[in-house]
């Protein structure tokens, strides 16, 4: 659940079209749509240029005459408007596996399964992501991108509180770091979320996967026995309010300031940690080389002797074709494609998501050091199973709204922790009643 650079409160940008020659019977010119979410110029650029090769490539291939409409900026909000339409794209981006799973169920996805057959889809994306392409055993789109929570934190400032951050592996080491920025006139740890309030839930995903995996996983699905309102849940909650109310959490204003204020304080050399996941590379890259290089990273440490420190895994976004498409073999074409180990590195030179695929130690050559040593923990992780589940991937779409609206009103004292935890296990339930159908592959 990346944070994209907006340019207006609703960006809606066109970008150029691509043509290639060609007519239908009709003398009609065949056009592909692709709409994504991104809104940065670099990344924009790049995607049109990679669908506008796919789109050539089919054309020579099977002599088609299909031209590329390539718009940009299409967040969720407009995407359910458009696919409640007729004016549907032919491949679009969605936010996470749940929303596929609406999105299947409302029967306006593409059933690629024999596409995914076909073209081995199986036998190069990881496991945990072809599981998250499926509903009800079909697969329905192809997760794209795979990122996890991280925690950053400033070199020069942890050196001058006389901390190592390999040290910092527990939850006693880890408020004591917290306790020494404070002292010391530092915010410990930056986060905003007035203009993303998706941010609170990169802290939550963190806190309640590390509260146990097992139970997280158990709760979702429904087992009985297991309850959102149980003992562990709430002593995480408590421990998450209590870090707010010792202004530990962004001076008691991570639902004030905007995600851009916190990153500007940490790059001010204002706080200890950014709590931010594994896309912040993006706002990165345009910093200076001393800006850059005071940047370190870390696995966030463990709150209970149940969980060490792992990584709280998602996808990045998932790629969809529509339903109605007249074009459904130069759709599988382009999807296929983009597990294609040529693109990788000019997508990760970008800040951009790479598919779920075993990407080649080559592709991260280049980059910034420390986004290097992030992408050895995300790869070791996935290596060894050490992940865990951020909320935007695996839970639930109501209960993952109402996770991280309703602890703003538990943060400000509007609403208590047992109401907060009760109304997400009866959203829970009821989703899963209503046909939600969780699919959260097991970690070590």
């Amino acid at each position: 659940m990346k944070k994209f650079i907006l340019v207006g409160a609703c960006l809606l940008l066109m970008s150029g079209l691509g043509f290639a020659a060609g007519t239908n019977d009709d003398g009609k010119a065949q056009v592909f749509e692709v709409s994504v979410n991104t809104t940065k110029d670099e990344q924009n650029k790049l995607y049109e240029t990679v669908f506008q090769r796919f789109v050539d490539e089919y054309n020579k291939k099977y002599n088609t005459g299909y031209s590329l409409r390539f718009v940009s900026g299409q967040g969720m909000d407009i995407i359910n408007t458009r696919m409640s339409s007729k004016d549907k794209p032919d491949i679009f981006t969605i936010d996470s596996p749940a929303d596929a799973n609406q999105f299947a169920k409302d029967g306006l996805l593409l059933d690629m399964t024999d596409y995914a057959v076909k073209n081995k889809w199986k036998e190069s994306v990881f496991d945990w992501a072809y599981s998250l392409a499926q509903v009800n055993g079909r697969v329905v789109a192809l997760p794209y991108g795979y990122e996890g929570m991280v925690l950053w934190y400033n070199k020069d400032i942890m050196k001058e509180l006389g901390l190592n951050p390999a040290d910092i592996t527990n939850l006693e080491a880890y408020e004591n770091a917290m306790k020494k920025a404070a002292d010391a006139g530092y915010i410990p740890v930056m986060l905003g979320s007035q203009d993303w309030p998706w941010a609170q839930e990169w802290y939550l995903s963190i806190l309640y996967s590390y509260t146990g995996r097992n139970l997280v996983k158990n709760t979702i699905e429904g087992k009985p026995g297991f309850t959102w309102n149980s003992a562990p849940f709430r002593k995480t909650v408590e421990l998450y309010k209590s870090w707010h109310d010792r202004g530990y959490l962004a001076d008691k204003r991570s639902y004030v300031l905007t995600s851009d204020d916190a990153i500007n304080a940490f790059v001010g050399g204002k706080a200890l940690f950014k709590l931010e996941g594994t896309w912040a590379p993006y706002w990165m890259m345009p910093l200076d080389a001393a800006e850059r290089d005071k940047i370190g990273v870390m696995l966030h440490p463990a709150i209970n002797s149940t969980e060490r420190p792992h990584l709280p895994l998602a996808v990045g976004g998932m790629w969809c074709v529509s339903a109605t498409t007249a074009h459904k073999d130069l759709a599988a074409y382009i999807l296929t494609g983009l597990l294609g180990q040529d693109i990788q590195a000019d997508f990760l030179n970008n800040g951009m998501d790479v598919a779920p695929i075993k990407v080649e130690k080559s592709s991260f050559n280049g980059l910034i050091p420390t986004v290097q040593v992030m992408w050895n923990m995300v790869n070791g992780a996935l290596a060894d199973g050490s992940f865990g589940y951020t909320t935007w991937a695996f839970y639930p779409p109501e209960t993952r709204v109402y996770l991280y609206e309703g602890i703003v009103n538990v943060l400000e004292n509007k609403l208590g922790i047992d109401q907060y935890l009760t109304q997400m296990d009866v959203l829970n339930k009821k989703e899963l009643a209503q046909g939600f159908i969780p699919v959260i592959p097991a970690s070590k």
